[in-house]
């Protein structure tokens, strides 16, 4: 699922829980103008550090989706919080029901995170 690059880095951060996420035929927002469709689900991640280009299944996805992706690093209870690491996405590359991204934790040891995922079609 996730291939970590060549870096000094711990084992590649696994899927560990997340909400659930709306399927295409909830039609849940009609935003109109030229987005039809926005979705937003969240994934929290075993501990990791270093940099990693991870995935994301998700069927809303497109080739011509537009994906947000934020992370942050959380606490024991999963809630989201600004600590002295640097947590950065790059690199996001939808496809057809995934989305790939890079994930690059600055910390000398694993940390968990959060992502959160915004979905424009």
């Amino acid at each position: 699922m996730a291939a970590p690059e060549a870096s000094t880095s711990s084992s590649v951060p696994q899927i560990a829980g997340g909400s659930v996420p709306a399927s295409p035929e909830q039609r849940l927002a009609d935003v109109g103008g030229n987005v039809g469709d926005v979705w937003r689900a969240w994934w929290t991640w075993t501990p990791g550090n270093g940099t990693f280009n991870l995935q994301l299944q998700w069927n809303v996805i497109g080739i011509d989706s537009t994906v947000v992706i934020t992370a942050s690093e959380i606490d024991s209870n999963g809630n989201r919080f600004v600590g002295a690491a640097a947590f950065q996405v790059s690199s996001i590359a939808p496809g057809n029901g995934v989305v790939t991204f890079k994930i690059n934790i600055g910390w000398n040891s694993p940390l968990p995170m959060r992502t959160d995922v915004l979905v424009f079609n």
